[in-house]
C-alpha cells in the first residue's frame, strides 16, 4: 500500500546513517570470521571472541567446529551427544 508520506529530512538522515552502518558491519564480519579461525585455533575459546566483539558464543563455537579447533569442554546437548546416548543405550 503506497502512501503520500515521507519521513521528515531528519528522520531520513537518521534511517541512512543506519543503513551506513550496517552495511559496514555486514562488511567487517567476514574479516572477523577470518582472524577469529585463527584465534581459535591457537586456544581463544568462543566466550573469549564472543565477549570481545559482542557476537554470540554460537557463532564462534560454529567457527571452532568448522576449523577443527580443539574443544575446551565436551558438549552437554546437541546431535553428539544424542549419538553417544543412543550408542550407550544399545
Amino acid at each position: 500500500m503506497a502512501t503520500d508520506h515521507e519521513p521528515s529530512d531528519e528522520n531520513q538522515r537518521i534511517y541512512a546513517r543506519h543503513k551506513r552502518h550496517h552495511e559496514a558491519a555486514k562488511a567487517e564480519l567476514e574479516e572477523v570470521r577470518t582472524r577469529a579461525e585463527a584465534d581459535l585455533l591457537a586456544g581463544s575459546t568462543p566466550a573469549e571472541l564472543a565477549r570481545l566483539t559482542g557476537l554470540s558464543d554460537e557463532f564462534f563455537r560454529r567457527i571452532a567446529r568448522k576449523v577443527g579447533a580443539e574443544r575446551k569442554r565436551e558438549p552437554t546437548v546437541g546431535r553428539e551427544v544424542d549419538a553417544r546416548r543412543a550408542q550407550a543405550a544399545e
